[in-house]
C-alpha cells in the first residue's frame, strides 16, 4: 500500500486550510500548502451534468452568493458564483473549482489528497472521478473517503489499486468498517476523532488487523498526540500551522 509519508505524523489539511481561507477553494489549498502541510483534504459534489467539483454542502446558500441544489447547476454558472465572501470580503470572487483544474493546480506539490465523496448524481459520476485522478496521474497519491460505503464499493470495481477510506462518524459502524477494510490492502479507515478519544480500544483492534489509520477533525495538540499514541499517524485538522508546527516538535 502506497500510504506512506515522511516523519511520524501526516498533517491532512480539512477543506484546505480552512481555518484561515473559504473551505474548499484554490486559496484554502494554496495557504495549506504554504505553510507546510503535508496533504489536503477536500469535498466533492457534482454539478448538473456530473461534473466533480470542491463543494461540501448540497445547498449553495452557505459558502456562496447563490441558492439551490449544487446538482442543478451548470459547471459553467457555477464557476462564475463567488465561494469566498461569505468567509472574509478578501476573497471576493474565489470562485467553486472543479476536481480537475484542483488536482492540475496542486497535485505536483502535495504529498496526497483525500478526496471526501458527498455527493453524486449516478454511480456514472463516481467513474468520472476515477478517470480524472488518473489522467492527471493521481491515482497512486489520491484516497477516496465517504461515509457513503456503497460509492466506495464503485469506485474500488472501477479500479482494483484506487486508495479508498471507509469514514467512520460513529462507533456503531466499527465492526462493518473493520470487515470491509481488512484484507484490502488499499483501504484504511477514517475516524471521527471523538470515536478513538472515547475508546483506544478500536485503534488497538485495527492495528491488530493491520488496518491503517487516518481521523478527523483534530485542532488540539494535545489530542493529535493521544491519537498518534495510540497508532494513528494521519491527523486531519483545520488548524494547519499549528499541527504543523508541533509535528516539527516530534
Amino acid at each position: 500500500m502506497s500510504l506512506d509519508f515522511e516523519g511520524p505524523v501526516e498533517v491532512i489539511a480539512h477543506r484546505g486550510y480552512s481555518a484561515r481561507a473559504p473551505e474548499n477553494t484554490l486559496a484554502a489549498m494554496e495557504l495549506a500548502l504554504e505553510v507546510g502541510a503535508d496533504a489536503l483534504e477536500f469535498d466533492i459534489r457534482t454539478a448538473r451534468d456530473g461534473t466533480p467539483f470542491l463543494f461540501h454542502d448540497a445547498s449553495l446558500s452557505r459558502t456562496t452568493n447563490a441558492t439551490g441544489a449544487i446538482q442543478d447547476w451548470s459547471p459553467e454558472r457555477l464557476a462564475q458564483l463567488d465561494a469566498g465572501s461569505w468567509f472574509d470580503p478578501r476573497f471576493e470572487n474565489e470562485p467553486i473549482p472543479s476536481l480537475r483544474h484542483t488536482l492540475e493546480r496542486v497535485g505536483p506539490r502535495v504529498g496526497r489528497v483525500y478526496a471526501e465523496v458527498k455527493g453524486y448524481r449516478e454511480p456514472s459520476d463516481l467513474d468520472r472521478m476515477v478517470e480524472i485522478v488518473i489522467d492527471v496521474e493521481m491515482l497512486e497519491r489520491t484516497v477516496f473517503i465517504s461515509m457513503d460505503w456503497g460509492a466506495l464499493a464503485r469506485i474500488r470495481s472501477v479500479s482494483r489499486t484506487a486508495h479508498i477510506g471507509y469514514i467512520v462518524e460513529r462507533a456503531a459502524r466499527t465492526n462493518e468498517g473493520m470487515a470491509r477494510a481488512g484484507g484490502d490492502p488499499h483501504a484504511l479507515l477514517d475516524f471521527d476523532a471523538r470515536v478513538l478519544l472515547a475508546d483506544p480500544y478500536v485503534a488497538e483492534r485495527a492495528r491488530a488487523a493491520s488496518i491503517e489509520l487516518a481521523t478527523w477533525t483534530v485542532n488540539r495538540v494535545d489530542e493529535a498526540a493521544r491519537l498518534v499514541a495510540m497508532g494513528v499517524p494521519r491527523i486531519t485538522t483545520n488548524e494547519v500551522r499549528t499541527l504543523v508546527d508541533w509535528k516539527a516538535t516530534l
